[in-house]
């Protein structure tokens, strides 16, 4: 499992810098050779069905595919780790494996589905969380996102990626300015010297400042 990594994913809110601050919990410490990818068989048959309701205007003429389905290698690796997600039902790496490839290539909505299905079999994962949390964050549903990132630091309150990610999120995302400076305090008095810490907070500082100005 990865841990610590920043996500260089594309940006699906209108302020690109912060998008690019959004952190991956699972990949600075350990990093597997290749992204693992690991699945079940009712999420693939999901990823196939929900992409695109079928229809010849929904068909992508350079690929042959309904528009959003997964590249054929890709919805090949999905079957493949959901074949042995039904061998071993009981094993949480596997889902959490496919997630961790399905979220590097930036299927946001399918990795939702394997994070859950591995969380549902480990639910003290906090790396999983906070990645099910920015999978939820990436498709526009920051709430949800904010939901499995205070799970996480249930689990663990000085998880410094889930930290940092609540500063994003409930500066972008909900816009909630006093939540947004709780982390942040909280993450630069465990580590000041945090990767993106005074730039967020020079953003921080800025959104602070309009909305006070817009209260006078």
């Amino acid at each position: 499992m990865k841990i610590e990594t920043i996500v260089t994913a594309i940006i699906f809110f209108s302020v690109g810098f912060l998008g690019g601050y959004i952190f991956k919990s699972e990949l600075q410490t350990h990093v597997p050779a290749a992204a693992a990818a690991v699945s079940t068989s009712s999420a693939a048959g999901s990823s196939s069905g929900a992409t695109a309701a079928g229809g010849g205007n929904n068909i992508n003429p350079s690929t042959g595919l309904p528009n959003g389905h997964p590249p054929l290698k890709v919805a090949q690796i999905i079957e493949d780790y959901a074949q042995q997600a039904d061998k071993d039902p009981k094993n949480a790496q596997i889902p959490l494996q496919l997630a961790n490839y399905l979220y590097d290539k930036k299927y946001f909505n399918l990795a939702i589905q394997w994070y859950q299905r591995s969380l549902n079999l480990n639910p003290r994962n906090s790396n999983a969380l906070t990645d099910l949390g920015t999978s939820f964050f990436y498709t526009g549903q920051p709430q949800r996102a904010i939901t499995q990132y205070k799970k996480a630091l249930a689990l663990n309150p000085k998880h410094q990626p889930t930290l940092f990610n609540m500063i994003v999120v409930n500066l972008e995302g909900t816009h909630d300015l006093p939540a947004a400076n709780k982390y942040w305090r909280e993450l630069d008095r465990l580590n000041p010297n945090y990767s993106g810490l005074k730039e967020i907070k020079e953003r921080l500082d800025a959104a602070t400042g309009s909305a006070s100005s817009a209260m006078k």
